[in-house]
């Protein structure tokens, strides 16, 4: 399959996934337990100061940058190396990964602590089934994207 064809199935995928994840986000304002400050809140407030943008926005794009860009983009890179015969299966490696690299990554660096401590006792539960959410879609997506033939390659011929 041609790279750029691959990586904008994984776009379209991260686009899907990103798009459940921000609906799962919003309802989860309504369980207090859940309803969490998540680094993505800090960096997107620090984005904003930065671009002079307001914050909602800043968010939502740097969510969405995040989402589709980057994970979208590495899922369709890693793909074949994956393990798993089944894309849930891929799914969950994923998301497992990229629950990791926020945990011992990006949240210790934005001043939340190895796994998000310094925001709730509840950040660590919260992230992960964000995550594994988000990267099941993310599979389950990108593989019926990569072999169904898709309207990509329908509009080529």
């Amino acid at each position: 399959m041609n790279a750029i064809f691959t990586l904008g199935k994984g776009i379209a995928a991260g686009f899907t996934a990103t798009c459940v994840l921000s609906a799962l986000m919003l309802t989860r304002q309504w369980i207090p337990q859940l309803d969490t400050i998540t680094v993505m809140d800090r960096i997107a407030r620090d984005l904003a100061l930065t671009a002079g943008l307001p914050a909602p926005f800043a968010g939502w794009l740097w969510h969405f940058v995040v989402g589709c860009l980057i994970w979208g983009w590495m899922y369709a890179v890693m793909e074949p190396i994956v393990p798993g015969p089944k894309p849930w299966r891929k799914g969950l490696y994923f998301g497992v990964t990229t629950t990791l690299l926020a945990w011992f990554m990006v949240m210790p660096l934005a001043g939340a602590g190895l796994f998000g401590m310094h925001l709730s006792v509840a950040q660590p539960f919260v992230s992960m089934i964000e995550h594994l959410i988000y990267g099941v879609v993310l599979a389950i997506v990108y593989d019926r994207l990569a072999h169904s033939g898709g309207a990509v390659q329908k509009i080529q011929n």
